[in-house]
């Protein structure tokens, strides 16, 4: 199950809505972490197989792609500095 923070970075990816989370969350993806480097046509190709039928169109694959690079991007600012705070 995504946790309700990773579930807001996820939201803020432009064209992200709630379904588009509950397809990555039955694909196992449950942070936005998962997604760093990943192929937006792979992971749609995931989801219509869990979904048991062709579901994700162009605008779909470029709604994760969004995502995919929204992870990239986070990724490249480096380790979350609340990390080398705790304990203060």
């Amino acid at each position: 199950m995504i946790d309700p923070g990773e579930r807001a970075k996820m939201l803020k990816a432009y064209s992200i809505g709630p379904r588009m989370i509950a397809y990555l969350e039955r694909i196992g993806i449950e942070r936005l972490a998962d997604l760093k480097g990943a192929d937006p046509n792979l992971v749609a190709m995931r989801i219509d197989v869990a979904l048991e039928r062709r579901h994700m169109n162009r605008l779909g694959i470029a709604a994760l792609a969004n995502l995919i690079e929204l992870a990239d991007r986070e990724s490249d600012l480096g380790p979350d500095i609340r990390s080398h705070t705790s304990g203060f």
